[in-house]
């Protein structure tokens, strides 16, 4: 005992071991926190990704269905007034899959449930028909408008869109 304190810096008896250790321990827990920040960052970005793609599909839907009317808005649809709903899945042009799901019925009035979605059947409380929104270029006395509801869900069925869009039509 009394050598070891005569010369210390030869008798070091394990404590440089210890210390690698404990630093190689110390950069393994580091390297590990790293690599599961990383993959959780990964799936936060996929996660964004998907639901980002899947809200302009659903929106592709919207846009769809607002141009393309003729597919839902029929002498059928017309002739069955309140009771009228369309549905139609949209279709992207490049691949040939499916995109969005379009549900299409009149905004009413009154509480009436039809065969679609439950988020298609809760629609604001409306006319059915009405005038011409003001400045809008029509007249009060040969124009009148229809209102109808428009709610697409992308395929998967994550993420869902809602819009209002009106048709002038004449008076009969």
């Amino acid at each position: 005992m009394i050598d070891s304190l005569k010369n210390p810096i030869e008798n070091e008896h394990g404590f440089v071991m210890g210390t690698a250790i404990l630093v190689s321990a110390i950069l393994v827990l580091a390297g590990a926190f790293a690599i599961w920040t990383a993959n959780t960052e990964m799936h936060i970005v996929r996660n964004e990704g998907q639901l980002i793609r899947e809200f302009y599909d659903a929106e592709a839907g919207v846009v769809d269905g607002i141009e393309n009317y003729t597919a839902w808005l029929t002498n059928e649809f017309m002739l069955e007034e309140l009771d009228a709903t369309s549905t139609i899945t949209y279709i992207d042009e490049d691949s040939g899959d499916p995109v969005a799901t379009i549900e299409v019925r009149p905004i009413m009035d009154e509480v009436k449930d039809t065969s679609l979605t439950n988020p298609a059947d809760n629609l604001p409380l409306q006319p059915h028909k009405g005038p011409p929104p003001v400045n809008s270029g029509y007249s009060l006395k040969y124009f009148e408008i229809r209102r109808y509801g428009i709610t697409t869900t992308s395929t998967n069925g994550n993420t869902q869109l809602q819009v209002g869009v009106y048709k002038v039509f004449n008076k009969y």
